[in-house]
């Protein structure tokens, strides 16, 4: 009975500590002060700055997000009437929702357990379904499809059988547009990724030619720049000067960031 008792007075404390975490997150994503330490989005940070696994650090970041608009949900988990992961599975379902909506679909998962939260948001099967497994030798991706995509699909490979089988067709088609970035290159030598490329003549100070975008892409190995940042998502192409303190396009005034750092270099 001792442990017991014991053990309900730590589980208290455990929500309790738990509320506390996801208002200091709070602070930290209102701030922004992950930016200042190389992290580019809340979820990073809670990452690599806290050592969450990918799965608990969307689950603290989805709280961080809905508790902006209905607060009181941090003193819900506190007693223990929603848990992380009810709320996480909420705010899949309810991001682009009225907060009055929220409020009242919130209302009515307390107390509920997570087959029951995960029961109030089932939604019909897509049509278009991709399900990936991997492997240690390969990876096994398994596409559903409507007949109609279904024959979209037919027609493109008919169109292409003198060259191409369905799994040839697909990577074709994936190469095609990796090559539109250049990524074909990466092999390319020092000399041509130090190319120094002319200035555009294009009125648009801020306009950058493909060819050159896909030079800083490779140069850059496809990643933000910014110290200590790894995003190599949403990436954009950032003038180091400023185009309006008079800054222009030369490849050297070039150079990638992701669009958190972008925005937060200002």
């Amino acid at each position: 009975m001792k442990i017991h008792r014991e053990l309900l007075v730590l589980c208290k404390q455990e929500k309790r500590i738990t509320s506390e975490i996801l208002t200091k997150l709070q602070q930290m994503e209102d701030r922004r002060d992950y930016l200042d330490m190389a992290y580019n989005s809340l979820f990073d940070y809670l990452v690599r700055g806290l050592g969450y696994s990918e799965a608990t650090a969307y689950q603290r970041q989805a709280c961080v997000r809905l508790a902006k608009e209905v607060p009181e949900i941090k003193q819900k988990i506190d007693q223990g009437s929603l848990t992380l992961s009810a709320v996480t599975t909420a705010f899949k379902h309810l991001r682009k929702k009225p907060v009055a909506e929220k409020r009242k679909v919130l209302k009515s998962m307390e107390n509920k357990s997570s087959r029951e939260v995960k029961a109030m948001f089932l939604e019909p099967t897509p049509t278009l379904k991709i399900k990936k497994t991997e492997y240690v030798d390969k990876v096994l991706l398994r596409l559903e499809l409507s007949h109609e995509q279904n024959k979209t699909i037919e027609q493109l490979k008919a169109l292409k059988s003198h060259r191409h089988n369905l799994e040839s067709l697909l990577m074709d088609l994936v190469e095609k547009e990796l090559r539109s970035y250049g990524i074909d290159q990466l092999k390319a030598s020092e000399s041509n990724r130090s190319k120094e490329f002319a200035v555009s003549r294009s009125k648009n100070s801020r306009q950058i030619s493909r060819r050159l975008g896909n030079d800083v892409l490779r140069t850059a190995n496809y990643k933000c720049q910014y110290p200590g940042c790894e995003s190599r998502q949403f990436l954009q192409i950032d003038h180091i000067f400023p185009v309006r303190l008079g800054g222009d396009q030369r490849r050297s005034n070039l150079q990638v960031l992701c669009a958190l750092h972008n925005r937060h270099k200002g």
